[in-house]
């Protein structure tokens, strides 16, 4: 990965962006050593900007600072997931709903030229693109909905769910799945009816969380010992969802 910086602008945060990318598509693993020589030879910037980014990145919950012991990318807490899971599931139905009430053919259009551009991610594939397509996807949802500032609240929990999002595409099936529900969420909006709407986004997030367990199945030295040791690590995301 060929990484150069704008020199004119604010290096500290070009490092976060790219440390944070790492981390979210799982490029830099749960658990793995951050060092701060060999990034600052990699970069081709000093140390006092990686030490920036880290001490942003930690603050975000994206890596562990350990006194005495070192810095590494943080394991995955169940958690924690489990109730950003459930602050977005709550969100994006209200978003689908209220979308549904409003959905014209211009929405349409969009959303579904966003199918077929995600569906062209398949070819490769191109796992990256296809999440932020994904993102896309969702996003117009809400633009179409009339709630933005709601979408801008559902991004701030949106930082691990992505990490996870990356492990669960790559298990089997999961690349096509959620595009066929996305297919299903239009069909849902286009009838106008808040109901429908609601059914299509629940089940489409639903699925998601059985990808999600699927990959922490294959994935547990990903998440904090002390949360899966001795238990069904699976049990964590089952948050209860307000209806």
């Amino acid at each position: 990965m060929n990484v150069s910086f704008d020199r004119q602008t604010n290096i500290p945060r070009q490092v976060y962006e790219v440390l944070r990318g790492m981390i979210l598509c799982v490029e830099l693993k749960p658990g793995e050593s951050i060092n701060e020589r060999r990034l600052s030879a990699w970069l081709k910037v000093s140390r006092t900007p990686i030490r920036e980014a880290i001490k942003r990145l930690a603050d975000d919950g994206l890596i562990s600072i350990t006194p005495h012991v070192g810095t590494a990318v943080s394991r995955i807490k169940a958690s924690r997931i489990a109730e950003l899971f459930l602050v977005r599931t709550n969100l994006e139905v209200m978003i689908a709903r209220t979308a549904a009430e409003r959905f014209d053919r211009k929405a349409e259009r969009l959303l579904k030229g966003l199918i077929e551009k995600q569906q062209a991610t398949l070819a490769e594939p191109n796992y990256v693109e296809h999440i932020a397509v994904d993102n896309e996807f969702h996003c117009a949802i809400a633009e179409a909905a009339g709630l933005m500032v709601t979408w801008e609240i559902l991004r701030q929990v949106m930082g691990e769910i992505t990490r996870l999002r990356h492990l669960s595409i790559r298990v089997p099936g999961r690349l096509q799945q959620p595009i066929d529900e996305h297919v299903e969420i239009v069909e849902a909006l286009k009838s106008n009816s808040a109901a429908d709407a609601e059914r299509a986004m629940r089940t489409h997030l639903e699925r998601s969380y059985a990808s999600i367990r699927a990959s922490l199945d294959r994935h547990p030295e990903y998440f904090e010992a002390t949360e899966v040791e001795g238990a069904d690590a699976a049990e964590w995301f089952r948050p209860a969802v307000v209806r």
